[in-house]
């Protein structure tokens, strides 16, 4: 029976799968590239319609005014609707949101996702 022999094998074929490939194989590694579907790209970007774009660098932040949050609270927005309980496990997750979503922390977060989103 004969071996086959690889460098790297890829778990993945969405888009970072496939460029993490090609850029191994640009270097001269052996690689293999593995889905569970067969088909390259079949499930990849489905959240974001196929599309990397430059354009949007600046997150999208948790809503800090009154009304917003009142609204939210009380589930009388389409935007976001929960269960009350569910809050014990989604609440740690909400605060790190609310606390990131500062002016501050989302404008380090868009500097530092530039030169990422740049890059694509």
């Amino acid at each position: 029976m004969k071996r086959n022999e690889t460098d790297v094998v890829v778990l993945g074929a969405g888009i970072v799968g496939v460029c993490a490939a090609l850029h191994l194989q640009r270097r001269g590694r052996d690689v293999v590239l593995v889905d569970r579907n067969g088909t390259a790209g079949d499930e990849t970007s489905y959240g974001n319609a196929g599309l990397i774009e430059c354009a949007s660098v600046f997150p999208y932040m948790f809503p800090r005014d009154l009304g917003h949050l009142l609204r939210y609270a009380v589930n009388g927005s389409a935007d976001a609707h929960y269960q009350v309980s569910g809050i014990p496990e989604f609440l740690p997750w909400l605060v790190r949101y609310f606390l990131a979503s500062s002016p501050r922390r989302a404008a380090e977060t868009a500097k530092a996702a530039l030169p990422l989103i740049r890059r694509s």
